[in-house]
């Protein structure tokens, strides 16, 4: 009996405790609602102001102006330099050698300046003198090429090295009087004659020759540099240019490093010490 009774005494106990606790959390709860502010209370007393976002002004003016942004931000890709090359192949005479060689350059997106071919004073054996621009990297992988061709003893690349470069020109200028036809009549002969005499003196500046003279033209014979060639054709413009021909450019190493001519040498001369002894050898006769 008294088992039964402490039983049904410790339920009692529980559900007292629990119904006490109960009521000091509703208790709690309602000073806390009594003292505190909602959110939804909050927000409407405090309405919140949003910020407006930065945007563009839309239209033309506004989408080329961020492109120009963009391209003037944008770094530019490096170019590879280009140089030029002189290179000079001795091929096997035959058909069709040439055209390979040609072949390959194009490959290489090399753009042919000048090219000379004409055969040597051995049987058999022709040789090629081109003048092209590039990068020196592709140029490297060109020659290569150009040496594994059947047909091609030899590649030599004259870029860096002092040589003698000749270039020949035939040029035909007008000398008549502006205006007039072929037939220049006797009131114009003077007047040629005066044209004849001014183109005379420019050729004698550059070392050429007046090789034929008609009634109303002149052909002019040079072999100089390309650079002086170039330099004659735009003195001899005013005249009236009718026709021109270029031989291309046409290249042999040098002898040795010192020359009576140092003005002429294109690449870069080679440093000399005053402790080494020239070589009297290669020096001029006296």
């Amino acid at each position: 009996m008294i088992g039964r009774v402490l039983a049904r005494t410790a339920p009692i106990g529980r559900s007292t405790v629990r119904g006490t606790n109960r009521t000091v959390s509703n208790a709690a709860a309602g000073k806390v609602n009594a003292s505190a502010t909602t959110a939804m209370e909050y927000k409407q007393q405090h309405p919140r102001q949003l910020r407006r976002l930065p945007r563009v002004e839309g239209g033309a003016s506004a989408a080329e102006q961020a492109v120009s942004n963009i391209l003037y931000n944008t770094p530019t890709a490096p170019k590879m330099q280009t140089e030029r090359h002189i290179l000079d192949c001795l091929a096997q005479d035959e058909p069709g050698v040439l055209s390979r060689v040609t072949g390959i350059m194009a490959a290489r997106g090399f753009n042919i300046d000048t090219l000379v071919a004409s055969k040597t004073e051995v049987p058999g054996l022709s040789r090629m003198t081109l003048v092209l621009k590039g990068p020196a990297i592709v140029m490297e992988q060109a020659k290569k090429q150009l040496e594994d061709l059947v047909p091609i003893w030899a590649v030599l690349d004259y870029s860096h090295t002092q040589i003698i470069e000749r270039e020949s020109l035939l040029v035909k200028v007008s000398i008549a009087k502006p205006g007039a036809d072929g037939d220049a009549a006797a009131s114009d002969f003077m007047d040629s004659q005066e044209r004849l005499r001014a183109l005379r003196q420019l050729a004698d500046l550059f070392k050429g020759q007046v090789l034929d003279v008609g009634p109303s033209t002149a052909v002019v014979s040079l072999n100089a540099k390309s650079d002086r060639i170039d330099a004659f054709l735009k003195l001899a413009r005013p005249f009236g240019i009718l026709e021109a021909v270029r031989s291309g450019l046409m290249a042999m190493p040098r002898s040795g490093s010192a020359t009576m001519f140092e003005s002429e040498q294109s690449a870069p001369q080679a440093t000399i010490t005053h402790d080494e002894a020239p070589d009297l050898s290669n020096l001029p006769p006296s």
